[in-house]
């Protein structure tokens, strides 16, 4: 099998996180099995890959800074590459990961991951939206099989894509094991150690439209200037396309003392971030799925999030769950989780159990289980 891992090329997030877990682990869950990634196999060692990957900020819209004509003169170039490597190795199955498959002679599985660009393309760039609308046309056309990863994004497929629900396999993802409760001494240390808060609410993903970062502003606006005091706003992301000024729109707001703004994390940052947060707060307008709650949850730490889109099948009952447009609701779940330690210790305890039903290895060996029934 083939797959391609291109996107491991630049800083891990999402879907670079999907691939890089599946390369390692769906050999292990089925040793017959040979997933070929031909970045992962040009990097030189993966401690290396990783390095790279995890020592600087995603580029983030670098899509549209490229002009048409030599996007395309490197796709084509680069799909050309894939082609005669897969004939090379006698590749049975070409697994596109991230939406948009190339040419392929043979079976084509690809993994959708959301579908924000059809349902809300005012959120994207409109050279991204025009060509990831002629990407699913084709891979529609070309696929075999498509996986979803949630059962949000498969029902979204049936009627934006009109793919049939027999051609879809739900596989939903995994925290990694860096995210677990850590011991709250090591925690502050760390945190004092970069000038913040042992107190917080915490904010983790890209700062773009859809994640809803000025209602989050809003609602923390309106808690009581006693718990702004005590609980800054930490929001964790790098800008992507179309990100507001969550600086200028904190202080307006009359916040900006208490909104700090972090930039790109990498893992072992986020991790203690996580561990030391009073609450995640994520209230996002839409998600294919959504693992800073999964993360969040892994570490023990309470999530409020979004009852929108993908966010419940992920979160489950173990989190505070509000309407992003509704920045009223998003403040007293604040307040509740803050007043609240009661609330605050069942909701992590429900996070940790509810966090280890999702696994990288349960996630990959249904990968396996996909990739053997495509071939039989």
């Amino acid at each position: 099998m083939i797959i391609n891992d291109r996107i491991l090329r630049g800083p891990r997030t999402g879907i670079g996180h999907y691939i890089a877990e599946l390369t390692a682990r769906v050999p292990l869950a089925d040793p017959a099995i040979r997933l070929f990634g031909p970045f992962a196999r040009l990097a030189r060692n993966r401690e290396r890959l990783t390095t790279l990957n995890h020592s600087r900020a995603p580029r983030q819209g670098a899509r549209q800074d490229i002009a048409p004509w030599l996007r395309f003169v490197i796709e084509t170039g680069y799909q050309a590459a894939f082609r005669s490597v897969g004939r090379a190795l006698r590749c049975r199955i070409y697994h596109e990961p991230a939406h948009v498959p190339g040419p392929w002679g043979g079976i084509t599985l690809t993994t959708i991951h959301d579908l924000s660009v059809l349902r809300f393309p005012q959120w994207h760039p409109a050279d991204r939206v025009r060509w990831q609308e002629r990407g699913l046309k084709r891979a529609v056309a070309q696929s075999a099989h498509f996986i979803a990863v949630s059962a949000s994004t498969k029902d979204e497929m049936t009627t934006l894509l009109g793919v049939r629900p027999e051609r879809v396999t739900v596989i939903h993802l995994g925290a990694r094991e860096i995210f677990h409760p850590r011991p709250r001494a090591a925690v502050e240390a760390w945190l004092a150690a970069r000038n913040l808060s042992a107190k917080y609410l915490l904010y983790v993903g890209a700062i773009e439209p859809r994640k809803n970062l000025p209602g989050l502003v809003e609602a923390y606006a309106g808690l009581a200037t006693k718990l702004r005091a005590q609980f800054p706003l930490l929001i964790a992301g790098g800008q992507a396309w179309g990100a507001v000024d969550i600086a200028g729109i904190a202080h307006s707001h009359g916040v900006a003392e208490q909104v700090r703004l972090l930039g790109y994390q990498g893992d072992e940052s986020l991790a203690m971030l996580y561990g030391g947060a009073r609450a995640l707060v994520w209230p996002t307008f839409y998600e294919g799925f959504g693992l800073p709650p999964l993360e969040a949850m892994a570490s023990g730490t309470p999530v409020i999030a979004s009852a929108t889109s993908s966010v419940p099948e992920v979160v489950g009952e173990a989190g505070l769950l509000v309407e992003p447009n509704d920045p009223a609701a998003i403040r007293a779940a604040m307040e509740s989780v803050i007043e609240d330690d009661a609330l605050a210790e069942r909701l992590a305890h429900l996070g940790t159990r509810r966090a280890a039903e999702f696994s990288w290895n349960r996630c990959a060996a249904e990968h396996a289980a996909l990739y053997r029934r495509l071939v039989e």
